[in-house]
């Protein structure tokens, strides 16, 4: 029987079959159970993906807003008190993936006199703040806040 498939008896109800020459074949009852390690896996998979995309999107809008608020703080002390130029210098630097981002100027030595900004030894604080949606699930939403803080030149 040259050609002949036969199932070995110490195999019991496995799918398994032997060829002619004596070599192991699996049978269909492989084939599901590499779909079902596969289906397992591959949820593991993307899981790492997304949180590795995440990871970076995240890195990369912290970036661009840091450079945003130091641009914007550049300008306020500069230009002392020029609160709507300082936002703006501060939004064209900055790009907020998913949303957008909240600037708040301050000058923490300002006194209340006549001249309410310093103009020697005194600081401006940029501080900027946004929601970050991750596409992770599992994972909450992220605020991110960039502060740079200068002293008037």
């Amino acid at each position: 029987m040259a050609g002949s498939q036969s199932r070995r008896p110490d195999q019991g109800n496995s799918s398994a079959t032997t060829d002619a020459d004596g070599d192991v074949r699996e049978g269909r009852g492989s084939q599901g159970q590499a779909l079902v390690e596969f289906a397992l896996v591959v949820v593991f998979l993307f899981m790492l993906l997304f949180g590795i995309i995440d990871f970076s999107r995240l890195f990369f809008a912290y970036a661009t807003m840091s450079n945003g608020v130091r641009e914007g703080a550049r300008y306020g002390i500069v230009h002392h008190g020029d609160d709507a130029g300082i936002e703006q210098k501060a939004r064209e630097m900055m790009v907020v993936i998913g949303g957008d981002a909240t600037i708040q100027i301050n000058y923490p030595d300002a006194g209340s006199g006549p001249d309410p900004f310093c103009t020697h030894l005194c600081r401006i604080e940029v501080v900027a703040t946004s929601d970050f949606p991750v596409w992770t699930p599992f994972i909450p939403n992220v605020q991110i806040e960039a502060r740079s803080t200068m002293h008037f030149e």
